[in-house]
């Protein structure tokens, strides 16, 4: 063995011995709460258990779907003998949970009040649930539900005081629906997990070059000529469906619509809109279909306004994505009437970029939303956009976008892009063959290459739990912050048959660092020891509540205890 790897294994073997030590649990929670304190009593659960909610119809929706969730999980837990447990005292009865409130009528938007303070007394009685809003109330729940265990055939709850609340305001996951479309109870069923794991955003992002799936009212035509088909359309109706479920969870549904570049399909209805759609991708788009809106054409502007604000009244949220990235400079410039536009004002592409940045930003403030976009005109144009323009980021180092005053959501393509690693799609891709010898220009992606994807390897749970919210970041006068991040899921090789596997348990993993942080109370960063327990028995619990999450492990690892850990 060498130096280097029994290194490693002296390593691994150190960490596998503290696993005792440093994990206190009676139940598996996840994400962690921010102060946790197990007093020591098994809490049987009253035959006539009741949740009590205040006169608001979200609580009190929720508090009836946890009551019934409760009662029908009776949570075994799957993950076992991964520490000892010291055996708890009989408390007495739990006869209700009473959920108190202070601001019933808060609106669900960014930087509400999640926090909760969630007591279930030694003595039994009551457990009590304070919030100072319903939302903070729907996160009480979501814990609480997860302080069940069967025991003996009869189902307790462990005795405990949980202060708790979220690192980051912003925590999400993006989802692509239109490379594959996805049928309405799919992406409903994301946002009862986003839900499940305390997550607060659905980022939808609705279009792109490949389809127009999105049946709006003014402009119906768009979807009538853009979508792959009558019945892959999101109408009005369904629109605000998912507003609506999202809003009885806690989730908030912010639309993207790609723009200038990904926006092809809008070319099927207004082609005097887009250039280059009859070209080489290669050379015009990062992927097919190639098509860039002309920022020169005062009618783009004019169905720009008409899109923003259908959608600013669909969606009440505060934010509003409106994409900017990937432009291809060559796009605009192979276009004659661009390229005039360009001479005759001097002009560079990436000027005209910012400045079409610049125009849509406005339009999205006459509508009363603050914008998002990704990293690119900033990064790659040098635009020089408001400061309260928040990026996402996916490949740059979010310090640069933070010193220039903006507010960041991390979404590293390295780290939370849930895509990665799938192989290709574009079919006649030779890199993807076995050997160097065969591969296109010699490259190949399988054998010392890119691994299938151009953002290869596959993101593991533990890769995207390794990531450190705060690395590298400070707070200065006039900088910008970090809001929180978002998983992605590019839905190229995803459709309704595999979203789930492809983000749940891995977007746990996420959900985690953006409500608890990377780092505990004490200043330490998480450990991967005392999170694979608890989410080795997560996963189980999503697959019982209806989500399709992918296996982590043989199921034999969970009740072997440490017997899946590298050892001597």
């Amino acid at each position: 063995m060498s130096a280097a790897l029994l290194m490693k294994f002296i390593t691994v073997l150190a960490a596998a011995s503290l696993l005792v030590a440093s994990i206190d649990a009676k139940t598996w929670l996840l994400p962690i709460p921010q102060s946790l304190k197990w007093t020591g009593s098994e809490i049987p659960l009253d035959e006539n258990f009741d949740i009590h909610a205040p006169d608001n119809a979200q609580a009190q929706e929720a508090a009836n779907r946890y009551k019934k969730l409760i009662l029908k999980e009776k949570w075994v837990p799957y993950q076992k003998n991964v520490t000892e447990i010291t055996p708890l005292k009989k408390g007495g009865v739990l006869k209700s949970l009473q959920i108190g409130i202070k601001d019933l009528n808060v609106t669900l938007d960014f930087g509400v009040d999640e926090s909760y303070n969630l007591t279930i007394p030694e003595t039994g009685g009551d457990a009590t649930l304070d919030a100072n809003t319903w939302i903070g109330a729907l996160r009480g729940l979501e814990t609480f539900s997860q302080l069940f265990v069967k025991t003996d055939g009869q189902l307790v709850a462990h005795s405990s005081v949980i202060q708790d609340w979220p690192t980051y305001p912003h925590r999400g996951i993006m989802l692509d629906t239109a490379r594959n479309f996805y049928e309405v109870e799919s992406i409903l069923r994301t946002i009862d997990a986003l839900a499940y794991n305390k997550m607060n955003v659905l980022h939808w992002h609705l279009t792109d070059s490949q389809s127009w799936p999105l049946g709006l009212n003014k402009h119906p035509e768009l979807a009538e000529k853009g979508a792959y088909s009558a019945e892959q359309i999101y109408s009005v109706k369904d629109l605000k469906k998912v507003v609506s479920y999202g809003q009885s969870r806690g989730v908030r549904v912010i639309p993207e619509i790609d723009m200038p570049a990904h926006t092809a399909s809008i070319a099927k209805s207004h082609s005097d809109l887009v250039t280059c759609t009859d070209t080489n991708w290669l050379t015009n788009a990062a992927e097919p279909a190639p098509g860039a809106l002309d920022p020169t054409n005062n009618h783009t502007y004019s169905l720009i306004e008409d899109i923003v604000e259908e959608l600013s009244e669909i969606f009440p949220d505060s934010f509003y994505h409106a994409g900017g990235d990937e432009v291809s400079s060559h796009c605009w410039k192979q276009d004659k009437k661009i390229s005039k536009y360009l001479k005759k004002h001097n002009m560079t592409t990436n000027e005209l970029w910012s400045q079409f940045e610049d125009k849509v930003g406005t339009i999205v403030n006459n509508n009363k939303k603050r914008i998002m976009i990704w990293e690119d005109a900033i990064v790659k144009a040098k635009a020089d956009l408001s400061k309260d323009v928040a990026v996402q980021i996916w490949t740059t180092i979010p310090e640069k976008i933070i010193r220039r005053g903006h507010d960041i959501i991390h979404s590293s393509s390295d780290y939370f892009y849930l895509d990665c690693g799938g192989g290709g799609w574009v079919q006649n891709d030779t890199s993807y063959v076995t050997s160097n010898q065969s591969a296109t220009a010699g490259v190949s992606q399988n054998y010392g290459g890119a691994g299938g994807s151009w953002c290869a390897p596959y993101k593991t749970w533990q890769r995207i739990y390794s990531f450190d919210m705060t690395y590298n970041i400070t707070s200065n006068p006039g900088d910008g912050q970090v809001l929180g991040g978002e998983a992605a899921l590019w839905s190229e090789q995803t459709d309704d048959t595999d979203l789930d596997a492809k983000l749940w348990p891995r977007g746990s993993a996420a959900a985690e660092i953006f409500w608890s942080g990377s780092y505990d109370k004490e200043g330490n960063r998480r450990s991967l020891d005392d999170m694979w327990p608890r989410i080795n028995d997560w996963r189980y619990r999503l697959v019982r509540r209806g989500i399709a999450a992918i296996a982590l492990v043989p199921q034999w690892c969970l009740s072997a205890g440490t017997g899946c850990l590298i050892t001597q």
